[in-house]
């Protein structure tokens, strides 16, 4: 197994649910599930050029989390030479599981943590592949 840590680069989505939830995903995996082996990089680092972000990207397994077609993050990571090695889209994953429907952009309520963890357990699987 790979023992380089993997970056998970969730949309900024700054005032919409789904961007709360791409963050509560990340979240998940980087701060609670497995700190040991994922990291999460700010996306607004690397489409500024700071150098330390777009190397991360650039050197690493990337997984992204989009909230929205406009695929702000997986964008970015292509954008800074990166390739992602899995793409989630929020509203995919929600259609598949439609009672995990996330509340406000404040407070996602039950249905957003369900749908963070429905979001987590896709990334984990990547591992479980290799």
């Amino acid at each position: 197994m790979n023992t380089k840590k993997k970056i998970i680069v969730p949309c900024s989505g700054i005032g919409k649910g789904f961007g709360s939830v791409t963050r509560e995903a990340t979240a998940l995996i980087t701060d609670r599930l497995h700190p040991d082996r994922y990291r999460t990089v700010c996306l607004p680092l690397f489409v500024i050029g700071d150098e330390e972000a777009v190397r991360l990207v650039r050197e690493s397994e990337v997984v992204t989390i989009d909230g929205c077609p406009k695929r702000c993050a997986t964008v970015g990571v292509r954008e800074a030479g990166g390739a992602p090695v899995m793409e989630i889209m929020v509203p995919k994953v929600l259609a598949e599981n439609p009672t995990h429907k996330p509340g406000s952009v404040l407070d996602i309520g039950e249905g957003g943590r369900l749908l963070a963890n429905d979001i987590a357990g896709r990334i984990l699987q990547l591992e479980e592949k290799e």
